[in-house]
């Protein structure tokens, strides 16, 4: 069954699209939370491709828009994240009631992995797990990594005739060419805010890099830091090949590939009730 419509937080009215199993086994639920400049779709709809597996395998799922995005209402946060944390636990507390579940995932990408991140760390969920990809890390260096990366792939797309057909006919859309790189030079300011000083749900967590991304070894290695002292469990997987959004379909399957292996373990450990494994 799949349901349309809008949740509240405070004045805003988040959509949401909800696809919970006719016959659902599943207690645990799935939630995700897309990138900065992205909607409940995923890059290249890798949420909605995963929505329909996770649901054939007996899982809800929860698509949602932030405030601001999408077809929801309000203004799109800029440098703060916690109106997006904000906008999870809004999230989790109307999906955990309306499919009546007993805990969620989590699944970000880009900075709604980072969202995802921050807000278990910060706050008590009936947290299950949380599956982060390209997780950026809130460090100069990383900012640096990032803008690099996004001036490069603007500057080798000049090369191509098509992209110089649309820079002289005026429809390249430098609004947006601007933005994506004002949100990479800003990465270390977006999340310093966050700072932890406990982790409070510890749940297991999977960080999932392309090996292509630019920030990959970096934010590996800055979560690594975190997760250790606090004994958060946790695996990072490397997709070959793959660059920050996973764009090939062939490395979308193996992040889908490596989600459903991963569930295997998580849910079969958890304790959650469920009437068959993964």
């Amino acid at each position: 069954m799949t349901e349309k419509g809008y949740f509240q937080n405070g004045s805003n009215k988040l959509f949401y699209v909800c696809q919970i199993p006719s016959q659902q086994v599943k207690q645990i639920g799935f939630v995700f939370v897309h990138a900065a400049d992205g909607n409940r779709l995923g890059p290249h709809r890798m949420f909605v491709e995963l929505a329909d597996i996770l649901e054939n395998l007996g899982f809800p799922t929860m698509r949602f828009d932030l405030t601001g995005c999408g077809d929801s209402t309000g203004a799109a946060s800029q440098n703060d994240i916690i109106p997006d944390i904000e906008d999870v636990l809004a999230a989790v507390d109307f999906f955990t009631h309306r499919a009546r579940l007993s805990s969620v995932c989590l699944f970000g990408i880009s900075r709604g992995a980072r969202v995802c991140f921050s807000t278990i760390a910060n706050y008590q969920l009936p947290a299950t797990g949380a599956i982060l990809l390209s997780i950026p890390a809130p460090t100069t260096r990383a900012a640096v990594k990032s803008f690099s990366a996004r001036l490069k792939e603007y500057i080798y797309k000049l090369k191509d005739t098509g992209t110089l057909r649309k820079l002289f006919t005026g429809r390249v859309n430098f609004i947006q060419i601007i933005k994506t790189l004002t949100v990479a030079l800003a990465l270390k300011r977006k999340y310093n805010k966050t700072s932890l000083t406990r982790f409070s749900s510890k749940c297991p967590l999977l960080f999932i890099y392309g090996q292509n991304d630019p920030v990959a070894a970096e934010s590996k290695t800055f979560y690594q830091r975190i997760c250790d002292p606090y004994k958060i469990p946790h695996d990072s997987v490397i997709i070959q090949d793959a660059n920050h959004s996973f764009f090939h379909y062939k490395w979308k399957e193996q992040v889908f590939e490596q989600v459903v292996n991963w569930l295997k373990m998580v849910v079969n450990q958890s304790g959650v009730p469920d009437e068959h494994s993964v």
